[in-house]
């Protein structure tokens, strides 16, 4: 297995990283004096203590069982029920275009959720707390300070108290909604639509579609949620304000207007994995086809959003639901 550089868990040096992080933050303030800074380092790290470190080495083998490969990806295992993905690098570069691709679909903003007052949080904001989600223990290689992962379902029941956060974002995920005090949430595609007849019914696009559509259903997965539905679902946990912004974002650099172009350029890069990560584990596990069969989907689905063989003028919607809970006593 190839060694992979952004897994805490599969990587002991990066938890005697947040050993060392953890003790400086409960015992010191942020300073900007680098010599203090470096003496505060230096006693950090002497405070670990040789069988701490041991214990980082001696449970890699085991953690090592928790990431299994399948058809050529890793996926993780603790998580395999939940989220079908895989958790390799390639899955996470391609995550990393997905958030390059709605920073251009918003000019560069990361959310549409309006606020009374300065949100604060992440780098650009450095006085706030951000505490990020994952259910597989993958992370950027560098976070600001103010930033912290943690492994957990946000589809469970939170441990956090009650009107415990100011804002949440949750990307392409049904979030707790009645446990939040303003929403952000961020929902993409689950089919292509064309308006020329370019795209016919026997394309592979739509092809691609049908079978992971019959795999949604049989999960008891409703791929077919619309904008409208999610205000519903947040209006029926009493979320105030709510409102839906939809794009239409095209499917390969088939558009006339430059940013439509770019933004179809970026998602017909994203599809050369992205197609692929959603539709092996799926097809092959729940839709009765086998890897070759998986593969030669995917491939003639993807050879017509780019290059010379780009024929389909085709897009799909992204959705993108804001909204606020009511202050208690005020309903």
């Amino acid at each position: 297995m190839d060694w992979p550089p952004q897994s805490p868990v599969l990587n002991p040096i990066k938890n005697v990283w947040e050993a060392r992080e953890s003790y400086l933050g409960r015992k010191y303030e942020k300073t900007g004096d680098l010599e203090m800074l470096k003496w505060q380092l230096k006693e950090a790290y002497n405070l670990i203590s040789a069988d701490k470190i041991k214990e980082f080495i001696y449970s890699t083998p085991f953690c090592m069982q928790q990431v299994i490969d399948r058809a050529g990806r890793r996926y993780h295992q603790k998580s395999k029920d939940q989220y079908l993905l895989p958790s390799d690098e390639i899955e996470q570069d391609r995550l990393d275009l997905v958030h390059h691709l709605h920073l251009e679909l918003l000019n560069g903003n990361i959310t549409l959720t309006k606020f009374d007052e300065d949100p604060e949080f992440g780098d650009i904001h450095t006085g706030s707390e951000v505490i990020g989600l994952d259910l597989a223990p993958i992370r950027p290689g560098w976070t600001a300070p103010n930033v912290k992962f943690e492994l957990d379902d946000l589809e469970k029941k939170w441990a956090y108290p009650k009107d415990h956060f100011n804002f949440i974002h949750s990307s392409n995920v049904d979030p707790r909604l009645a446990q939040v005090s303003s929403s952000d949430i961020q929902r993409t595609i689950d089919t292509f639509f064309c308006d020329d007849d370019t795209m016919p019914y026997e394309s592979p696009s739509l092809a691609y579609w049908r079978a992971m559509t019959a795999c949604y259903e049989k999960l008891g997965i409703s791929p077919r949620v619309r904008g409208e539905d999610y205000k519903r679902m947040a209006e029926e946990v009493r979320f105030k304000e709510v409102k839906v912004y939809s794009f239409k974002v095209p499917v390969g650099d088939w558009p006339r207007k430059a940013k439509l172009r770019r933004l179809g350029a970026i998602v017909a890069k994203i599809a050369t994995t992205g197609a692929e990560a959603y539709a092996s584990n799926m097809l092959t596990n729940f839709g009765g086809f086998t890897l070759e069969e998986t593969k030669k989907l995917v491939d003639d689905a993807i050879t017509l959003q780019r290059g010379p063989q780009l024929k389909e003028h085709a897009y799909y919607f992204e959705y993108f639901v804001t909204g606020r809970k009511p202050v208690a006593g005020c309903d």
